[in-house]
């Protein structure tokens, strides 16, 4: 049920976002659809669907300058997977979402220089890690298993230290792979 705070100039009353009814289901659509896509990734360069697997995407960060491109291929697979299952589930949701904040800012930074829009532009990576951070900073929501294993306490240990893993894997990507 919505809350009510306050009142505006012009008298009506203005709802708390916090009590918004659709809060929790629209937390469950983006955790769904970021899990499903980061699966989808990871499975993509497991197998080598449409073209693209760990190789070759070991070949683009070969040309965008990175070193040691199979180790971080292989690494940005395993994420890709461990992510997309645990978000799709729920579970440890601000690690999980802080692991995709993280690969996406390294992806946004690899594509700053070639514009906003795609297909070569950053907008998608742009858009995901958005998600990424809502669900980091928002939490995964009731509809997660989050929600019944773990009280608020721990999940706000968990935020605190997906921001410290997003920030040191863009930093340790940048500088340790370039």
């Amino acid at each position: 049920m919505t809350t009510f705070e306050g009142a505006t100039v012009d008298g009506t009353r203005t709802a708390r976002t916090s009590s918004y009814p659709w809060a929790q289901s629209g937390l469950l659509i983006v955790r769904l659809i970021i899990g499903f896509t980061f699966l989808a990734h990871g499975i993509q360069n497991m197998v080598g669907m449409f073209g693209w697997d760990v190789t070759r995407f070991a070949g683009y960060l070969g040309e965008k300058g990175y070193q040691s491109t199979s180790l971080l291929s292989g690494s940005v697979m395993v994420i890709e997977l461990v992510v997309g299952v645990t978000l799709l589930l729920g579970l440890y949701t601000p690690i999980a979402a802080s692991l995709a904040a993280g690969v996406m800012l390294n992806a946004t930074f690899i594509k700053l220089g070639a514009g906003f829009f795609m297909p070569t532009g950053f907008e998608w990576e742009l858009a995901v890690l958005s998600g990424a951070l809502v669900l980091m900073l928002a939490g995964p929501g009731s509809f997660a298993l989050d929600h019944k294993l773990l009280s608020a306490p721990a999940t706000v240990r968990l935020t605190r230290i997906g921001l410290g893993v997003a920030a040191v894997m863009l930093l340790f990507v940048v500088l340790a792979f370039r």
